[in-house]
């Protein structure tokens, strides 16, 4: 009985600890909270490339979001419109909980959920990217490189797809080495009026198997009992 309430007990710390960690780090791109046509930038956002200035639009409404403007295109004359965000885990920390929440869709279209876990250690992390929903982004696509150190993945995505409107997009993983940091980069394929949107990109820790939480809690369960004798 005594194990049995310690893993009950288990559980519901665990569930408690995810409830009230904070969980993912979150860069929106304008920090005043309005969506007023004034954009205050965040400081872990700048354009790369050629990429001067972009032009204003409206608010995301992405889980966690202020309710700041959105950009859309670039000045970007040699180079494609570039969007870099930076992220150090080791030192930036977490500032969104996102345990428990429903924040929007994977690539195809699934839901996907807040992981719960507080960042920080060297590993893998989900990122994602917000912009408000759109039907007239250059039809060539966006495309998304994260790196850290020899990390990387990338990623070309429609932002016009129905699909995937509306909350944040869940772009890939990668596996930040600890020192590095994560470097985030949106590139419009083709330089246009309206090349490319984003509103924030948001970074969390991939969650746990649950197959190790629930080994976890067995073998507390398991020492309860050899105590018990």
């Amino acid at each position: 009985m005594r194990s049995t309430s310690l893993l009950c007990l288990a559980v519901g710390c665990a569930a408690l600890a995810a409830t009230s960690a904070q969980a993912a780090f979150l860069i929106e791109i304008d920090t005043d909270g309005a969506d007023d046509g004034v954009l205050t930038y965040n400081s872990h956002f700048t354009f790369g490339g050629d990429t001067m200035t972009a032009s204003q639009s409206s608010a995301s409404s992405a889980f966690g979001l202020t309710g700041g403007d959105s950009i859309f295109g670039g000045d970007g004359v040699n180079d494609p419109d570039t969007y870099v965000y930076r992220y150090d885990p080791t030192t930036d920390a977490d500032n969104l909980n996102t345990a428990g929440q429903a924040l929007g869709v994977r690539l195809d279209g699934t839901p996907v959920a807040g992981s719960g876990n507080v960042g920080g250690a060297a590993g893998p992390y989900r990122v994602y990217a917000a912009w408000p929903f759109t039907t007239n982004v250059n039809a060539a696509g966006v495309t998304y490189t994260a790196v850290s150190g020899a990390n990387s993945f990338s990623v070309l995505v429609d932002q016009n797809d129905p699909a995937i409107q509306g909350g944040w997009v869940y772009l890939g993983d990668i596996d930040y080495d600890g020192s590095s940091g994560i470097i985030l980069t949106q590139e419009a394929e083709v330089n246009s009026f309206v090349s490319m949107r984003s509103a924030a990109v948001m970074f969390e820790p991939v969650p746990e198997p649950a197959a190790v939480l629930l080994t976890s809690l067995a073998a507390a369960a398991a020492l309860a009992r050899r105590r018990q004798r």
